[in-house]
């Protein structure tokens, strides 16, 4: 691999080797990083993270993105493009006072727009204290071919938020509420707080606006929420939530992104890897360039475990790539129809631990990085090609890998930069210290006697 750039980096010795600390910059830093998301937008490179008040999966969580318009060889800013609200911020991971973004996925819509899915949480601690979520309150109801948002006063009486941000109440009659911005509740044009939020202002160690809760709240929940950039990623629509067109019952109070990246098909259909954690990996996909989604309810959920990525094979055919439940072989599935339907195939001979991996296709070959040691250590780089039988994917083949890094190795995105090259964005610390490298896919790639199933 030719020499990384260090794209983020944290600053705060609390969840950062407090000797790499001083490689964050105005360019590259926050207090604390994770989750990195890659893709190219035409000759762009554009690359995301979330940018957080700590190393934990909760607290304050913005999103961040850093653009090349060189292929990798420099690097714009740090720009943060999502900010949730927030009634308190503390540099520590005891604080969970605010909303938060995690866990970006980027793809190509047909139309050259990038599309993101992200998940967003109100104030809580999202999946790590599931005490504070609310299953038995519904966040969305249809009425007359409208997806309603529901939120709840304190007797737990519904009100009913239409797409206009105007509120009904429970018999849906108009009321003098309104909903502005993301979650902003208003009484005519007094403002009366924000839904995701639960009290008042309190300490404020990130510098950024905070605010108070509302007295009528949204569902504690996960809920999935997209942005657009129309520019290669120069700027970026406000948040669209879309939980209300994907989400299914079953999905309980979690349905959220698997970080990396999507896939658009030859079709011309982007299909996005989602997760529940009772039953597994989902896909949902768009037709449109992504105004609208959809989801498959007679298979809503596709035979893998959690975090998964997707690649498309000559055919059509889509294979989906997950997380290990502990180290072992890779869990893999194949839709025939789009990613509507899914069956499960054998597991495939690329070992590694639990962990998210990325997996993308250049020309016949699959490429993924992952994590080759027991534990989140010695990123790898794997080479393979599907085998086929009557034309439909059976198997992949790995057959060569080079060392991305030694030590530690966590999260990863793979991107195409060009027909010879590819870019790997990866975790090469604990937290806070996402690095950006390249490969060439021949030459002395192909040379590698290691295999993945060794």
């Amino acid at each position: 691999m030719n020499e990384t750039s260090l794209l983020f980096c944290g600053k705060s010795p609390k969840f950062l080797i407090e000797k790499l600390t001083a490689q964050s910059t105005a360019e590259n830093g926050g207090e604390a990083f994770r989750i990195p998301s890659l893709i190219n937008a035409d000759g762009v490179l554009v690359a995301a993270a979330d940018r957080a008040s700590s190393g934990a999966d909760w607290g304050y969580i913005e999103i961040a993105v850093r653009r090349s318009e060189d292929l990798g060889k420099t690097w714009s800013a740090l720009e943060v493009i999502a900010a949730p609200p927030a009634r308190e911020t503390r540099i520590s991971d005891d604080c969970f006072s605010s909303g938060f973004y995690i866990d970006p996925c980027m793809a190509i819509a047909p139309n050259g727009d990038i599309i993101m899915l992200v998940d967003f949480w109100p104030e809580c601690k999202g999946l790590h204290d599931l005490s504070k979520l609310e299953k038995h309150k519904p966040a969305y109801r249809k009425e007359n071919g409208e997806t309603l948002f529901i939120i709840y006063d304190k007797s737990g009486r519904p009100y009913y938020v239409k797409p206009d941000g105007e509120i009904t109440d429970a018999d849906m009659r108009p009321t003098e509420y309104s909903a502005r911005g993301l979650g902003g509740l208003y009484k005519g044009d007094e403002y009366l707080g924000n839904i995701f939020l639960d009290g008042v202002e309190g300490e404020n160690e990130m510098c950024v606006e905070l605010t108070h809760g509302a007295p009528l709240k949204a569902v504690k929940r996960c809920y999935v929420f997209m942005f657009r950039s129309a520019d290669k990623g120069k700027t970026w629509s406000g948040p669209k939530d879309i939980t209300g067109e994907i989400l299914l019952e079953s999905d309980s109070v979690f349905l959220g992104v698997a970080p990396g990246v999507g896939l658009t098909t030859e079709s011309g259909r982007i299909i996005m890897p989602l997760y529940a954690i009772k039953h597994g990996s989902a896909a949902v996909y768009s037709d449109d360039n992504g105004i609208s989604w959809k989801r498959s309810e007679k298979c809503p959920y596709a035979k893998n475990t959690g975090e998964w990525q997707l690649i498309e094979a000559k055919g059509g055919a889509v294979i989906g790539l997950g997380r290990q439940k502990r180290y072992g072989k890779t869990p893999v599935c194949i839709s025939e129809d789009g990613g509507e339907s899914w069956k499960k195939l054998k597991k495939s001979k690329l070992n590694a631990p639990k962990c998210q991996k990325s997996v993308i296709t250049a020309g016949d070959l699959i490429l993924c990085s992952h994590a080759s040691a027991r534990t989140r250590k010695n990123g790898m780089l794997s080479k393979g090609r599907l085998c086929y039988r009557n034309g439909v994917p059976i198997k992949i083949d790995w057959f060569s890998r080079k060392p991305i890094n030694k030590g530690f190795f966590a999260y990863s995105c793979l991107s195409p930069i060009d027909e010879k090259t590819i870019g790997v964005l990866y975790e090469s610390q604990p937290s806070s210290y996402i690095e950006f490298g390249k490969f060439e896919i021949g030459g002395s790639f192909g040379k590698e006697t290691g295999r993945p199933d060794e």
